[in-house]
């Protein structure tokens, strides 16, 4: 009966070893890094925030020219909104620019990959997906506004070893 006994004790100590080496190793492990391997807590990589923004190029009265560039993967809304007076972006409260009847004409430049420059003078990168302008063409010419996710799965893979972007000018046209 002792041998029993002390043969119980063992496997309840040596579960109890076990149990303690795996949550002890696991809790000394360094798991700060993400699914692309890069480490969250590292110094010399800087922290990149999403962001988008929008500019306006020239205009010559009945065309003006919109420029749009983002690293957003959330739905990225690109339109005509610019009023015909003072030039102004027209925010939602505004009744003119849920209703305005601008078109997008035209697809001067699109690029999602690693463009640079600046509204008017986009550059391409060295890398970029080469489905780009045919996605853009698609989804904005002749409408008053296009959405884009700025993922590969919507452009296709940009083959850019970091920091991809999405830029955009496209002419817009005022209808009356």
């Amino acid at each position: 009966m002792d041998i029993l006994h002390s043969r119980r004790r063992g496997y309840i100590l040596l579960l109890v070893l076990s149990y303690f080496s795996v949550f002890g190793f696991a809790s000394s492990m360094n798991i700060s890094n993400d699914a692309r391997g890069s480490k969250a807590d590292d110094d010399d990589m800087p922290f990149i925030p999403e962001a988008g923004s929008t500019d306006y190029g020239t205009d010559t009265g009945k065309e003006y020219i919109v420029c749009s560039e983002s690293n957003i993967t959330a739905p990225w809304d690109i339109g005509c909104q610019k009023t015909s007076k003072d030039n102004d972006v027209k925010t939602s409260k505004d009744k003119d620019a849920k209703t305005s009847k601008d078109i997008i004409t035209k697809i001067n430049f699109a690029d999602y990959g690693n463009p640079s420059g600046k509204c008017e003078h986009y550059r391409h990168g060295k890398c970029g997906s080469p489905y780009t302008m045919k996605v853009v063409r698609k989804n904005c010419l002749g409408r008053h506004k296009c959405v884009f996710v700025v993922t590969d799965e919507m452009f296709g893979r940009a083959y850019c070893p970091k920091d991809v972007k999405f830029f955009l000018q496209i002419t817009c046209t005022r209808r009356a």
